[in-house]
C-alpha cells in the first residue's frame, strides 16, 4: 500500500486549510462536510454563500468559505483567510452569513491567545484525520480552470502538522502562564 500523502514540507496555515476544506466541499462523491456531520446553513432570500455548523463535545464550529469559528466554553477563536486570528464570541457570529460581516467581527477582536490557537490547531488535526479516514485526500487538487495559488504540490492531509503546531502552542501557553504567575508573585 502506498504511503499516505502528507503535507511534507508544507507549513500548516489557515489559508491552506480553507483551500483544502473547499476541495472537501466539492468532493466528487458528495460534500464531505455533510458526511462528517456538519449542517449546511443558508440565509433565506439572501445571495450569501452557505456556511456549515457542527456541534462539538465542548462547543461548536462554524465554517465559511473564508474561515472558521471554534467555540469552546469561555473561548472563541475566529480564523479567517489572510487575517490575524481573533478572539470572538458566538453571540457576535451566530446569525452572520455575509463574509464582510464576518471580517468586521475579526477586525474588532483582540488577538487570539495561544491556548485558543492550540485548540483550533487540534481541531484542524482531528478534521484532517476524519477527512483522510472517510475519503482519502486524492480529491484535494485544483479544479480545472481555477487559480491554485494556495494548493499544495501534492494532495495531502495536514493532520500531523496541525497536531505538532498545537503541541508547540500549548507549551508556549504554559510558559506564558508561568511567567504571569512569577510576575504576580514578584521577586523573592
Amino acid at each position: 500500500m502506498p504511503a499516505k500523502p502528507r503535507g511534507v514540507g508544507v507549513r500548516p496555515r489557515p489559508d491552506l486549510q480553507f483551500w483544502l476544506t473547499g476541495r472537501d466541499v466539492e468532493h466528487p462523491g458528495g460534500n464531505l462536510l455533510l458526511r462528517l456531520g456538519f449542517t449546511r446553513q443558508k440565509m433565506p432570500d439572501r445571495p450569501w454563500p452557505s456556511r456549515y455548523r457542527r456541534s462539538e463535545p465542548d462547543g461548536y464550529v462554524v465554517i465559511w468559505r473564508c474561515g472558521m469559528y471554534l467555540h469552546d466554553p469561555g473561548h472563541g477563536c475566529l480564523l479567517l483567510r489572510s487575517r490575524t486570528p481573533a478572539a470572538a464570541t458566538g453571540d457576535q457570529l451566530n446569525d452572520i452569513y455575509d463574509l464582510d460581516d464576518v471580517a468586521a467581527v475579526q477586525r474588532r477582536g483582540r488577538p487570539c491567545p495561544p491556548g485558543a490557537l492550540a485548540r483550533a490547531c487540534d481541531w484542524f488535526a482531528r478534521y484532517e484525520g476524519a477527512v483522510e479516514a472517510t475519503a482519502g485526500v486524492r480529491h484535494r487538487v485544483p479544479r480545472p480552470g481555477s487559480a491554485p495559488e494556495l494548493a499544495p504540490a501534492e494532495p495531502c492531509s495536514l493532520e500531523k502538522e496541525w497536531r505538532a503546531l498545537a503541541v508547540r502552542l500549548q507549551a508556549f501557553d504554559r510558559l506564558l502562564e508561568t511567567i504571569a504567575a512569577f510576575v504576580r508573585l514578584g521577586p523573592a
